[in-house]
């Protein structure tokens, strides 16, 4: 292969790596994706949820997200609802991005044997895409500062008044690009 050819043939696939990345800034991406979170309060807890990401420009991101985690040293299941802002720094044609965020959300609680009030947090995050085509792998680790009010319970919680439910959660998952 010539010189000239071999120049072509490397445009190409420049061009092609350059549409196939994690495309922030391209639009609507939707995904699920698996939670734990190491609360002070509720011990380990394990679960999975769905996010939907608006990419409106390259560096700027804001996604709505739906979870569930189950906790079972305390019985306790966690259904959190949370929005966030994220700050993307595309890298290599936007096949890796990673990112800097934070968010809220409302937390609501269930369990058989203890009463906690459903409470607001927040939560700063750091995370990274890589990009395959129209998927994403997605992984992230944030900081959740929540407190509940312990109405009444039994066994673990059965002597606090305020569950510090406080903790470090790490979300892997895939992104689907619409």
């Amino acid at each position: 292969m010539n010189a000239k050819g071999f120049a072509v043939l490397l445009s190409l696939a420049v061009l092609a790596l350059a549409g196939a990345g994690c495309s922030t800034g391209s639009g609507l991406e939707c995904g699920v994706f698996g939670a734990y979170l190491d609360s002070d309060d509720l011990g380990e807890g394990y679960g999975g949820g769905a996010k939907v990401e608006l990419n409106p420009i390259d560096i700027l991101s804001i996604d709505a997200r739906a979870s569930w985690i189950h906790f079972d040293d305390t019985n306790v299941d966690m259904i959190p609802l949370e929005a966030a802002a994220l700050l993307n720094f595309p890298i290599l044609f936007e096949h890796i991005v990673p990112y800097i965020g934070a968010g809220a959300g409302y937390y609501f609680f269930d369990a058989d044997d203890a009463d906690l009030d459903d409470e607001v947090g927040f939560f700063p995050l750091a995370g990274l895409e890589i990009g395959f085509h129209k998927v994403s792998i997605l992984a992230e680790v944030r900081w959740l500062f929540l407190e509940a009010d312990v109405d009444s319970a039994e066994d673990e919680l059965e002597n606090i008044t305020e569950a510090d439910v406080d903790g470090l959660g790490i979300n892997v998952g895939l992104l689907f690009r619409i």
